[in-house]
């Protein structure tokens, strides 16, 4: 009988599957950003400083202009009493007629310099209006320009004369009693080679009116309106 083998092999392992393929990454780096745009830089230090200055000149000019304007009704009326005292062409009479005369021209140059700071300030807003469009904004100018011409502004004038509201009242009393005088001395008869009663009543109540009226200027006006410059700037 013939015998038949049989011979069992082990099954041999699978094969390895395929390595992966490798995927290569590269990182390439990002162009640079665009450089700004260029700007155009404008340095103006009188933009910041000029009216600051002029601010500061204008408020000099008025206390100066308050001071000579005392000194002005000061000699006036002073000059008021020295002629009646020692008579019309005395040396008193004289000496103080000079000091306000020289008291007058320096108001004027006073209101002609403080008219010319107004014009510098104006030209240096406009500078201003100028330059603004390269910082993209004209608000500062129109704030600073046309405020002065809304409301506030005229409320602020009137508060500043409000303290001298009283003086203003009292001058205009002296004011009217110096017209007055004068209205009673020239109705009154005129006498050849002497005054009559009525020139000298007249006279008299005119002398009254304007000591009155230039004593109220330096002791009551300028004081109150001084106070009110210096409290509300």
């Amino acid at each position: 009988m013939a015998l038949a083998v049989v011979v069992v092999l082990p099954s041999l392992p699978p094969p390895p599957p395929p390595p992966p393929e490798q995927i290569v990454v590269a990182v390439l780096p990002s162009p640079p950003p665009p450089p700004p745009p260029a700007r155009v830089v404008v340095v103006v230090p009188a933009r910041v400083r000029l009216p600051g200055v002029l601010r500061v000149a204008a408020l000099a000019l008025i206390y100066l202009g308050f001071a000579v304007a005392w000194v002005m009704a000061a000699a006036t009326a002073a000059e008021v009493v020295a002629r009646r005292a020692w008579g019309e062409g005395s040396a008193p009479v004289l000496f103080l007629q000079a000091v306000m005369y020289g008291a007058v021209k320096v108001c004027v140059c006073i209101i002609l310099a403080f008219f010319a700071l107004v014009v510098l300030l104006l030209c240096a807003q406009c500078v201003t209006y100028v330059i603004a469009p390269v910082s993209g904004s004209t608000s500062g100018f129109k704030k600073s320009t046309f405020g002065a011409i809304r409301p506030e502004f005229t409320a602020h004038f009137f508060r500043l004369l409000r303290p001298a509201v009283l003086g203003f009242v009292v001058d205009l009393a002296f004011v009217l009693l110096a017209v007055a005088g004068l209205l009673v001395e020239m109705m009154s008869p005129h006498v050849k080679g002497s005054i009559s009663q009525g020139e000298m009543v007249g006279s008299v109540i005119e002398d009254v009116g304007i000591f009155g009226m230039h004593a109220t200027v330096c002791f009551l006006i300028i004081p109150a309106l001084v106070l009110s410059v210096w409290r509300e700037c």
